[in-house]
């Protein structure tokens, strides 16, 4: 099971964004393997590699949006998404490719 990361990314939360929805620097980006300016995926808040064998989550179907106006080291995503994680100030991002569709997961 291939695993791909980002580092410890900034938390930009806001009331505008769904929570479906989750926008980081393509440079950020090329470190999950997302080639494309939008990658559709199914998000898990809150679960790590280490903790997701087993895991109950509920999978949210939704897309990765990378813009060069987000600033690099930084992920924008929605405040219900970040209340669920008791609000950190920053999180990874975990992708699972050999999933269809890859498996995101957002962990603080």
């Amino acid at each position: 099971m291939e695993i791909k990361e980002t580092s410890y990314l900034n938390v930009l939360a806001d009331f505008s964004f769904p929570e479906d929805q989750i926008v980081i620097n393509p440079n950020d980006g090329f470190d999950l393997g997302m080639m494309m300016t939008e990658s559709h995926v199914a998000i898990v808040y809150n679960e790590s590699p280490a903790t997701i064998d087993g895991s109950t989550s509920l999978r949210i179907r939704g897309r990765v949006i990378q813009k060069n106006e987000c600033r690099l080291g930084t992920v924008e995503l929605s405040l219900k998404a970040m209340e669920k994680m008791g609000n950190p100030r920053k999180i990874r991002l975990h992708v699972m490719t050999e999933e269809k569709p890859p498996l995101l997961m957002v962990a603080p």
